[in-house]
């Protein structure tokens, strides 16, 4: 049989072939590749521990919550990575917080931020090379179908996507698992799932695998590591309701991700882009469920605290307050403040910064009169209480008693 000669291709075409092949390689280099966009970029020094401790818990009541703009050196909770990510009380904007008091909104980045790039993210307590049993990462999200962005009729133009990491077995990044929201012109919310973030709204999530979110409402974002059953790594994603009730599940598994020898523990959480004005999220978490605060003392709050007397300029007896932490999280003291006409005259000692669940703490209170009579004032101490509320406040009592050492034989 004789063989046919090829179609020649002319030099217009031949451009256009190499133009388009150029583009479709730059596209997938940006879109698959992990570059200077991702949060650690390069990093394999954030390792802590084993993907399998239940070390990670974020419910945003801690008064003192306060994310930097860049990852910084050992930074293991939230940064903004330019976009804000702000602490805000229950019923602001008319969204009550998921549980607590007190949730979190991702919203763009200030005209002050060093650079108008990606979206907030969080190491969940540090990285890990050590895959163990499996893990699983969750996320609660508002879905606001009155968002401005979702009723504008417009298709995508709400959106963001949330992707959770897997490292490689050296600490590194191996892999994202991504969740991807967007609006339909028809002013529902889009749910579907892939392992490529385009940092952009996707406007064809339906037609793949996806689930169409028609009342607004807290929804759980899960991320279940797995082994798939042939020693490779299954990711499912799955969407849940504020009831616990499964919606929608998509399992992404890649061949070439050998647990054995390929897949180590957790990376970050991020939402990689957000297209709204605002996005409420609460319970950031790796292993556990969600955790509650409990603060308690001896004396209880609104106890009076007396530190006793002494002549003005002279140090009294002093007294102490001891906070238990009676929770699932660990209790978060923030800070231990002082205030009244009087604050001037006190100074605490020894303000705990964190308490493990089933442990207490000893603070101790002084006080040095600067005059005579009553030296009155409060102290607060500022947690994340996520059950009775954050502040917990004591007054103070001292008194400055110019017959005080004379009285007690100080001559």
């Amino acid at each position: 049989m004789q063989a046919t000669a090829p179609t020649p291709i002319s030099p217009m075409k031949m451009t256009s072939l190499v133009l388009g092949w150029l583009l479709l390689s730059l596209f997938a280099c940006v879109v698959h590749a992990e570059d200077q966009r991702w949060p650690d970029f390069g990093i394999t020094a954030q390792h802590d521990g084993s993907a399998g401790a239940p070390s990670y818990f974020q419910g945003f009541e801690s008064a003192c919550f306060n994310a930097p703009y860049q990852p910084g050196a050992g930074a293991t909770d939230w940064v903004r990575f330019y976009s804000e990510i702000v602490r805000v009380g229950t019923g602001s904007g008319g969204i009550a917080s998921r549980n607590g008091f007190n949730h979190a909104e991702i919203r763009p980045p200030l005209p002050t931020a060093p650079a108008p790039t990606t979206g907030a993210f969080t190491r969940l307590g540090g990285y890990s090379s050590n895959f163990g049993a499996g893990f699983v990462v969750e996320l609660d999200v508002f879905f606001d179908l009155t968002d401005p962005r979702v009723v504008s009729g417009v298709n995508a133009a709400y959106g963001w996507d949330a992707a959770s990491a897997v490292n490689n077995r050296e600490g590194g990044f191996r892999r994202d698992f991504v969740f991807h929201a967007a609006n339909n012109s028809s002013g529902q919310i889009l749910v579907g799932a892939s392992n490529i973030t385009n940092f952009a709204p996707r406007g064809n999530l339906a037609s793949g695998a996806h689930y169409v979110v028609a009342s607004s409402g807290w929804y759980t974002l899960q991320w279940v590591y797995r082994d798939a059953g042939n020693g490779t790594l299954a990711g499912d994603l799955r969407l849940r309701n504020q009831a616990g009730n499964l919606l929608f599940m998509q399992t992404l598994n890649n061949p070439e991700d050998v647990i054995a020898t390929s897949v180590g523990g957790n990376r970050y959480l991020w939402l990689t882009f957000v297209e709204s004005a605002r996005l409420p999220i609460d319970n950031a978490r790796l292993n556990s469920g969600v955790l509650d605060a409990l603060y308690a003392s001896m004396p209880p709050p609104g106890s009076v605290l007396n530190a006793g007397r002494a002549n003005p300029g002279n140090p009294a007896a002093g007294t102490r307050l001891n906070i238990l932490s009676q929770g699932t999280l660990r209790l978060e003291v923030c800070a231990c403040e002082l205030s009244g006409p009087g604050a001037a005259d006190y100074s605490v000692s020894n303000c705990p910064t964190e308490i493990a669940p089933g442990s207490s703490a000893s603070i101790g209170i002084l006080c040095t009169p600067t005059a005579a009579g009553a030296r009155n004032a409060v102290l607060t101490v500022r947690t994340n209480d996520s059950l009775q509320g954050t502040d917990f406040s004591y007054p103070l009592q001292c008194t400055g008693d110019p017959d005080f050492l004379f009285a007690n034989g100080f001559e």
